[in-house]
């Protein structure tokens, strides 16, 4: 079902204020308000106490890159990114200052926070290195990307949002630091975050950026969903269950905490994993 996580792939632009030219870059986007965004000295300081994360390469001291960023504004310089590592992974941070900023993401989801068109600011980001790109869906790749977000977004001041764009999402950094530290730590899944969740015409739950994880959304029968909070609930409860399983191309059930027992039928036509009274 990887065809529909690959329909779930955003394109984000490079240049900010050039949205035309873009490239498939399934990554993390910090806001800052504007003229806080950082530059490589920020960065620098900020990974300096973190224990297993470093700069790998600075363009603007190394004679010889590890490999060429994809540039779609002729303006930017070679010099305003750094790679970073973090357990042998390494990522591109973009958008650094004296260079321009990167381009904000649409944004269709807020967590614990709030967006203010006049005060949208300016944006870096963090995205996987060329040589692990091709994993990027994979949930080693996507655990060090969001735990150097994570440690990132704690020491550099200034950051309104976290951006996660395969959901189109927008995350307070205290909450986005917080539960992505409790899910690396062994705890659940961040999908209040990493993923979107709205109710359809006719009731139903329908998720946003899980596809990403999985190659398919989460589509929730408009039966379950009398009470928006509790279908919510049993969301969350079956992404948990769905984020690094590897088949889903067998159906299953699931019994809920009050003993009714659920049936979870994949839809691959569709794209969906489809949610129903059994």
């Amino acid at each position: 079902m990887r065809g529909a996580a690959e329909q779930q792939e955003t394109v984000t632009a490079i240049a900010q204020g050039d949205r035309n030219e873009a490239r498939i870059a399934p990554g993390l986007v910090l806001v800052f308000g504007r003229g806080s965004r950082p530059d490589r000295e920020a960065v620098t300081a900020a990974l300096a106490h973190h224990p297993r994360a470093a700069i790998s390469h600075d363009p603007a001291t190394a004679a010889h890159p590890p490999h060429t960023v994809a540039r779609q504004n002729p303006h930017m310089a070679d010099d305003d990114w750094l790679e970073l590592i973090l357990d042998g992974l390494t990522f591109d941070l973009l958008g650094l200052r004296p260079g321009p900023a990167i381009a904000t993401p649409e944004i269709e989801y807020l967590f614990n926070c709030e967006i203010d068109d006049r005060l949208w600011g300016e944006a870096i980001g963090l995205y996987p290195g060329p040589h692990i790109a091709a994993g990027a869906h994979s949930l080693p790749v996507v655990r060090t990307l969001l735990g150097l977000g994570a440690a990132l977004t704690q020491a550099l001041g200034g950051i309104g949002a976290v951006c996660w764009p395969p959901a189109r999402s927008a995350v307070a950094p205290k909450f986005f630091a917080k539960t992505v530290e409790a899910w690396l730590a062994g705890g659940p899944f961040p999908a209040l975050g990493m993923l979107g969740m709205r109710f359809d015409e006719q009731g139903g739950l329908l998720s946003e950026g899980l596809g990403f994880f999985v190659g398919a959304e989460l589509a929730i029968a408009p039966e379950l969903c009398a009470d928006r909070t509790q279908a919510t609930r049993l969301a969350v409860r079956i992404v948990q269950q769905l984020v690094g399983y590897e088949d889903l191309t067998e159906g299953r059930e699931l019994v809920t905490e009050a003993g009714d027992v659920l049936r979870l039928e994949p839809d691959p036509v569709n794209g969906l994993v489809r949610v129903a009274c059994a």
